[in-house]
This record gives C-alpha cells, structure tokens and sequence, in this order.
C-alpha cells in the first residue's frame, strides 16, 4: 500500500485541514447542482404542445438536450458525492489507482478527481484503444 495511502486511513474519518476547502467546494457544488437537477426536471416535466411538424422536432431536439443534461449533471453529483465520502474516510486526493497523492493542482481544477493525471490518462488511452 501506498504510503499516502496509509496515512489517509490514519485520519480516522477527520477532513484534514489541507483538504477543508475542498469540502466546503464540494457541498456548494452538491448543493448547485441539486438546484440545477430540480430545475430540469420541472423542463422535462412540463406539458408543451406544438403547433405543427417543426415545433415537434424543435420540441423533441430540446428535450434530447434537457435529457442529456440532467443526466451529465446526475454523473457529477454522483462524482461529487463520491469525492465527499472519500473526504469522510480520510482518502481524499488519494488516488484510486495507484495509491499516491493527487497533486493539488489537479485537485484544484477537479476537485472531484478519483485518479492522478498519469492513471486518468492511463485510463483514457485504455478506453479509446477498446
């Protein structure tokens, strides 16, 4: 195991205070996109009648886009949440991968991120060869 590893699981379910302000990132983040997901779904529930075969496909092209978004957004609640136990266990920044520390540049930009750079793109490369 990963010496970061090891000290995270020291932390007894503690946010350290390097990580505080990616907690209080995380909880307005959560709190943003719930708003957001209730406002979609308020869209997608709405009774909307064309007028004729244009405003059909418009209607039809809109709520494909609505769908889409709110299921993008579900994913990144889900992320969000996710990296919110993680700062509970006291594993935040570790990555999922290989153990190390996530650089807090990357946590900076994603503070959701599960993987350092190298295995996301390790991951990634993957995935476009399958």
């Amino acid at each position: 195991m990963a010496v970061a590893t090891m000290k995270a699981l020291r932390t007894g379910g503690r946010v350290s205070r390097k990580h505080a302000p990616y907690a209080h990132l995380l909880r307005t983040q959560r709190a943003e996109l719930l708003d957001h997901l209730w406002d979609h779904r308020q869209e997608m529930v709405l009774e909307r009648v064309p007028e004729d075969g244009v405003g059909l496909a418009s209607m039809t092209l809109l709520e494909d886009l609505a769908v889409g978004a709110f299921q993008r957004e579900q994913q990144l609640l889900s992320e969000v949440d996710a990296a919110l136990g993680r700062l509970r266990e006291g594993v935040f920044g570790i990555c999922e991968r290989c153990g190390e520390e996530i650089p807090e540049r990357r946590l900076k930009a994603l503070p959701w991120a599960r993987l350092c750079l190298a295995c996301a793109e390790r991951r990634a490369a993957l995935s476009l060869n399958n």
